[in-house]
């Protein structure tokens, strides 16, 4: 029996260890403290043409909340063409550090759209998109970066209880979805959980109430870790 209770002891052990989340992504970020981001033009390599202002305005407030502060959008638009930077393609190939020098920022963040698609199958639309995110420094090394999918099918969301009225709305839903698919809600929900999910959370920027708390967190945490045991 003493037997049993070590083996079960132990294994409750290794799966509080194994079901830890991996935060050691957080050190360069940590490291670096950032208070400024750059959000650069988003670079997309899918065929809708709106699909880069659609993420590139839900950006900033998503930073905004972590306590980030970012540059207004429009305007490092005007000022990259003035410096000859008409593609987002260009923008991200530019050295960072010219780019960064040119806002006075200590970071910029590259966006990618992989996917942005609406796909129509008998009465269901489902629309998927796939982000890519990297965020560096101004010396240009990379210190984040995280990659996102999501899909949305609405007609799954609700239900009458009456399967033909269910399915004429299916059928309703599924054809406006088709005809202007609502990509912003999903670019949202992208960005949130990107920058507050397991494994590709943000820490907090300095104008975040949660900020000081946390970086003191993170001292003691260190201070734990030299001390001689």
């Amino acid at each position: 029996m003493k037997k049993l209770c070590f083996v079960f002891f132990i294994s409750l052990i290794v799966s509080a260890c194994a079901s830890k989340p991996d935060t050691s992504y957080l050190e360069p970020l940590h490291q670096a403290r950032l208070k400024s981001m750059l959000i650069v033009p988003v670079k997309n390599e899918v065929i809708d043409v709106q699909a880069p202002t659609s993420v590139l305005a839900t950006l900033p407030f998503a930073l905004a909340e972590k306590g980030y502060y970012t540059f207004p959008v429009n305007t490092v638009k005007t000022l990259l063409e003035s410096e000859g930077y008409y593609e987002p393609a260009e923008v991200h190939a530019a050295p960072a550090e010219n780019l960064a020098a040119l806002f006075g920022a200590d970071s910029i963040l590259y966006v990618t759209i992989h996917e942005w698609t609406s796909e129509y199958i008998l009465l269901a639309t489902t629309t998927r998109v796939d982000f890519e995110y990297r965020i560096v420094n101004a010396q240009g090394q990379q210190l984040w970066q995280a990659r996102k999918q999501l899909a949305y099918s609405p007609q799954q969301q609700n239900s009458t209880g009456h399967p033909l009225a269910d399915l004429i709305a299916m059928a309703i839903t599924a054809a406006v979805e088709r005809l202007a698919p609502n990509y912003l809600p999903l670019t949202r929900t992208a960005n949130g959980q990107v920058f507050n999910g397991i494994g590709t959370a943000l820490p907090p920027g300095p104008y975040s109430p949660t900020y000081q708390a946390y970086y003191q967190k993170v001292a003691q945490d260190a201070a734990k870790e030299v001390q001689p045991e």
